[in-house]
């Protein structure tokens, strides 16, 4: 394949928030060159691509999809892919990566699946609409990220909207891992066990555990530690409180435990996490 670059321009950001429902990982626009491609790789994320001209191969889980402008396709996480622009009608797409841990409940009630990742003509206008207007509002400050999240949102209930799936594969089904980490989320100060979370969903210790690891890439246990750690930091970047006290805000009965598991998770203690941050501020003044 060619390895020639967009001759129009890129925008992408890296975004590390594990413990967001929903975000924005990278955006962009790509006037391919002749045969101009990627892969066969795996993103971490899932990569939505609206094909605007041109003509290219998109090859997903040994199947090949031949797509033309008004196509939209889209790339799984950990899910092994391959496309490139056409030799002689190079496509020019838009795109939007995006993560979250209700990222793949919402995909899940569209018309994608990881066996038809790709939508052909209908409703094309609104979702090129959809995606180019999350790239238009690309930025870093924090009122963009809040406006491209919220157009993020408004593609997905698109999607969700107008799914042509009959209402009988579309019906809810509890989502216990969802449950769990909902409760992990809003009680994290409390104490919190598997047993007590797997009892909340009404489900077994092993079923709990098993599709949260599925859903998550992690147990209920770590996802509750690093979470606890995440609020941890908030605090020590925004508050002058002990270390005792940001133990037990954040659901630590111990603070010798949560000084080792901090440590554990950022590589420093809370204390040296806390000076290191005063010490960034002070040189940017």
């Amino acid at each position: 394949m060619n390895d020639q670059q967009s001759s129009i321009y890129k925008h992408s950001m890296k975004l590390e928030r594990r413990t967001a429902s929903l975000y924005v990982q990278n955006t962009g626009c790509q006037q391919c060159a002749p045969s101009y491609g990627w892969g066969p790789g795996v993103r971490n994320h899932f990569l939505l691509h609206y094909i605007v001209g041109g003509k290219g191969t998109f090859i997903c889980r040994d199947k090949r999809y031949e797509l033309q402008a008004g196509d939209t396709f889209l790339s799984y996480p950990n899910t092994t892919i391959h496309y490139f622009a056409d030799a002689q009608e190079p496509w020019e797409y838009v795109w939007v990566g995006f993560s979250g841990l209700d990222a793949a409940g919402y995909m899940e009630q569209t018309d994608f699946s990881p066996d038809n990742p790709v939508f052909r003509g209908r409703d094309s206008e609104q979702i090129r609409q959809l995606v180019t207007g999350i790239y238009d509002h690309y930025g870093t400050s924090s009122w963009e990220n809040l406006e491209m999240t919220s157009r993020l949102y408004a593609l997905l209930a698109f999607l969700i909207r107008t799914s042509q799936r009959r209402q009988d594969q579309r019906r809810e089904v509890v989502d216990c891992a969802r449950l769990a980490a909902d409760y992990i989320i809003t009680h994290y100060e409390e104490p919190i066990t598997v047993e007590g979370l797997a009892a909340y969903a009404s489900v077994s210790h092993s079923s709990l555990y098993r599709r949260f690891v599925k859903r998550f890439q992690m147990s209920p246990k770590r996802f509750l530690l690093e979470y606890r750690i995440e609020r941890a930091c908030a605090l020590l970047a925004t508050t002058s409180c002990s270390i005792q006290e940001i133990s037990n805000s954040v659901g630590f009965e111990d603070p010798f435990y949560f000084s080792r598991a901090f440590k554990e998770i950022k590589g420093v203690s809370p204390r040296q996490y806390a000076n290191n941050l005063r010490r960034e501020a002070e040189e940017g003044r």
